[in-house]
This record gives structure tokens, sequence and C-alpha cells, in this order.
């Protein structure tokens, strides 16, 4: 068991990058994993029903469709996508694997709450978005709870203390707005007079909220000092507290990657390497906790393409999770990466031209990825490999030597690789390209606001889900992507296996 856990904590610490980490999907089509596609969990299975209407959609046209997430892990939540029709409605239809969950409308309902098996309505005015409104079951509770959150009763979720503060000093500024938003929820209750639920509710999203403040300044604080900082140990059991209220909120799987980070970063720090999963759950030793830690772990494999870190060690993943919800969004994962392993083909086709297509002739206009496709008919025949790096990113430049040895390994006819940069100024750029001894090795050196043009380059990102830094793709001979994402970088050797796959097929 421990080296199945220890497997997984590295491949979650492995692909650390700049910002918030964005899923890999893909992999070669000669790929040898195989396994079975998991059932989902039939607990609190029912589908919650989300209906409603759009009011004064004049304000905003452009407004097409609205997207539904529930949450989990980072980047990993669920995301529906409904279009909002030509009567202003709009629906969703979901399962929510838990007694009570909150789920989110980007940007216009943060906060909604919802049991399996509710039909609930939701009208969003388009002239005042922070005010929706919600009828239907759970009408009184979501009511309530948008009182609060979406007012200034609720302050912000993050806190604004600034974390070069000392230890005394962080926490008599963390204590003092806490404190604070403990008046307004107070003032909130005197006024509104809610539910003995919402008193619950509010009380434990002000919690959540604290513990998220203190871990991420631990964390800060153990980079900067480059030291363990094991004074927050002792708030383990009470953070633990928050996850047995039975309120399932996104907070929550914020809470448990803070801790990730917490622990093994400071653990990491004392002994000179990196604990193993089975050991961070020692440290915490709380069950709920453990199993949100677990379950991160076994998300972030298949983040990386890896089906068969669940596929083998089944039985230990079972004895550790238990909880419905967490059960239901692995097995969702690991079915669509299982499903991504064996024909990348749709999702390929989708991310070059669009849409998805069986005939990839058929693009969806996107002028701006013009000088892509012109990439990939210039290098028809080969492998590619394009890098995104930025000058400011520390784990894009440790992988400029690797990048330089995986360059060495191949004939130029048989790998391209693309390096492209789009931090600014220009002048850092280059002076980076001088630093890594970049130029004249085989490696095509962008910059990207000169090649692309900054306007178009921000919309290649976005067409591409490139929303952290170091993002990798790479492209088979056949013209696929076969796989992206921070974690398909240089030093993986997973990488260096699929690059193999791709330079021995045939053109």
């Amino acid at each position: 068991m421990k080296h199945f856990i220890s497997f997984l904590v590295i491949t979650s610490l492995l692909f650390i990058s700049c910002r918030p980490k964005t899923q890999s999907n893909f992999q070669s089509e000669s790929s040898e994993q195989t396994g079975e596609n998991y059932s989902l969990p039939e607990e609190y299975a029912e589908e919650v029903i989300v209906v409603g209407k759009v009011l004064n959609r004049e304000f905003y046209p452009k407004e097409k469709e609205l997207t539904l997430i529930i949450p989990f892990f980072r980047e990993m939540g669920n995301k529906y996508c409904a279009p909002i029709l030509e009567d202003d409605s709009f629906s969703f239809r979901f399962p929510v694997f838990a007694k009570l969950r909150e789920v989110s409308i980007r940007n216009y309902a943060e906060h909604l709450y919802v049991h399996p098996g509710d039909s609930i309505y939701v009208e969003i005015d388009f002239k005042d978005m922070f005010h929706p409104k919600v009828t239907g079951d759970t009408e009184k509770l979501n009511q309530e709870i948008l009182a609060f959150t979406e007012n200034a009763y609720y302050y912000i979720q993050n806190y604004s203390i600034k974390y070069g503060l000392d230890f005394d000093n962080f926490e008599a500024e963390l204590k003092k707005e806490y404190n604070f938003r403990l008046e307004r929820r107070n003032e909130y209750i005197q006024k509104h007079k809610p539910m003995q639920d919402v008193i619950l509710f509010t009380e434990e999203l002000l919690k959540q909220d604290y513990y998220c403040a203190i871990l991420r300044y631990v964390s800060d604080s153990q980079q900067r000092t480059r030291k363990e900082i094991n004074r927050y140990h002792a708030l383990l059991p009470e953070i633990n507290k928050l996850y047995n209220k039975g309120i399932l909120s996104a907070r929550l799987y914020d809470i448990a990657e803070e801790v990730i980070h917490y622990i093994s970063y400071g653990a990491a720090l004392k002994n000179g390497k990196y604990p193993s999963l089975e050991d961070v759950m020692s440290i915490v030793g709380e069950n709920a906790l453990n199993q949100y830690l677990c379950a991160n772990a076994v998300a972030n494999s298949m983040r990386a393409n890896d089906t068969l870190a669940l596929v083998e060690r089944r039985a230990q993943y079972d004895s550790i999770v238990k909880m419905p919800h967490l059960r239901a969004q692995i097995t969702q994962i690991y079915n669509q990466t299982k499903s991504y392993l064996e024909n990348p083909q749709p999702v390929s086709d989708n991310l070059l031209y669009g849409q998805f297509h069986e005939d990839a002739k058929l693009k969806t206009p996107m002028p701006y990825m013009e000088p892509i496709y012109e990439m990939l008919e210039k290098d028809c025949g080969k492998v590619i490999y394009f890098d995104f790096w930025a000058r400011w990113c520390p784990p894009c430049l440790a992988e400029m030597e690797p990048l330089k040895q995986l360059r060495s390994k191949y004939s130029t006819e048989d790998l391209v690789i693309y390096s492209i940069c789009g931090s600014e100024p220009k002048e850092e750029w280059e002076e980076c390209l001088d630093k890594y001894s970049l130029r004249n090795r085989g490696i095509e050196c962008i910059y990207a606001n000169d090649f692309f043009g900054k306007e178009n380059y921000q919309k290649i990102r976005n067409q591409w889900k490139i929303h952290s830094l170091p993002y990798y793709i790479l492209v088979n001979r056949k013209g696929q992507i076969i796989d992206f994402g921070s974690s398909a970088r240089p030093t993986n050797p997973r990488l260096r296996s699929r690059i193999e796959e791709a330079v021995k097929e045939t053109k």
C-alpha cells in the first residue's frame, strides 16, 4: 500500500506550475494502459434540475450561455454549459452524489445549495446580477444564503492580509479581520433572522475561509524561509471537523489542497525529500480529511494520463475513500481519461479546429489559429512538441536544460520542438535565450507577441486551455494532439516514453 500511495503523491507533486494546474488528458494510441470502465455510486445519484430565465438580456447581448459548476479539486470540477434560448430560458440536469452540495452558476449565483432530486428555478437579472432569485425546492434555504453571500454581509472569501508578516502580526491581523466578518454575519442574522441551517452554513463558510487563510500563509512562509513550520499542525483536528458537517462546499477542496502543500513541503524541508501520501495522512490523522487527500492524489495521477494507478491498486483506494461525491468524481475522471487514451482524435480535433469532427478539415472559423496550422503543415509527418513558458515562471526555467537534452536525443526530422514565450518585455526573453543557450540548438525559439500577435496569442491560449505555465502540447506524426498540460514536461519520464512511441510510428 505504501508503494501505491508514494507513487500517487510523487505524481501529484511532480507537476507544479506557476498558476492553477490544468489537466493533461491525452496519450499515444499505442498506450498499453488498460482497465474496465467503473460504474458511478448509486448513493445520492438522483438528478437535480435547475431551470431559469434571464431578465434584461439586452444589457449583455453577447452572453449566449451559462456555466454551472460542480466543484472538485482545482481545474477538475464538472462544468455544464447551457445556452440561453430565444425565450431567455436555460436549464441544467446533473447528479450531485451528496446529501447537500454547493454548486454555482458562474458569475451570477456562486453559492447555490441542492439536494439530490431537487428542482429549482433561478431568475437572473442582468441589470442586478448580484441578486439572483431562487424558487422551488430549497427556496428558503437558497434565498437566505444568497442574502448573505451576494450582499456585503459576506465580506470576501479570500483574506487581504499580506503574507510577509511574522506570526504574531499575521495572527493579530487575521483575528481582527475574522472578528469583523463575524460582526457582519451577526448583523445579517439580526436583520434577516434566517433558518437554523443557514445559521450553521454561514458560520461554516467563515471558518473555512479562516483556515484556508492560515494554510496559505504558512505555506508561503515555508517557501520564503525554507524552513519547516509545524505550529499549525494542532489545527488539523479542527480543520477535519469542517468535513463532518454535511455541508459540501467548494472551499473544502481548496483547504484539502492547502493541507497537502503545507504538510508535504514542510516535511520535505525537514527531511530533504517529499513524503509519501501515507506519511502525510499519518500526520493529519483524521479520516474525513484523509479521504480528500487520497482522492486528490488519485485524481492527479489521472491528470497525467495514468489510469493504471487506480486499476492496479483499486483495493487500497477502496479502503480509504468512502465518500460518494469523491468516488463519483474519481470514477468520471477515470472513465474520461481511459476514453481519451483509447481515441485522442475527437478531442484533438476540438482543440485544433474548434469542434468534434470525424473529418478534421471541417474547421470552425478561427483565423488566429492559422499560424498553428502552418506549423502543422510545414512539419507534417513529424512529431511536434510545443513548450509554452514565461520568464517569470521558475518551473518553466527549470525545464530548459531537460528540454535541450530531449532535443539532443532525436533528429530534427523526427521531432520538432517549438519554444514559445509570451512574457514581456521582449528583451528578457532574449536574455533567457542567451542564459540557457537555447539559440542554434535545433529548437524553434518564438516570441509569441511578435509571431502570433499579442491578441491572437491570448486567443490561442484560451482555445488550448493554457491557464497555467509551463504548458506543453505533443502532436504525433498523424497531426493528433496526444498529450497536453503542465504534466507533459521534459522531466516527466512518461512524457519521454510517449515521444518515443510517437517517433517510432510510421509517417
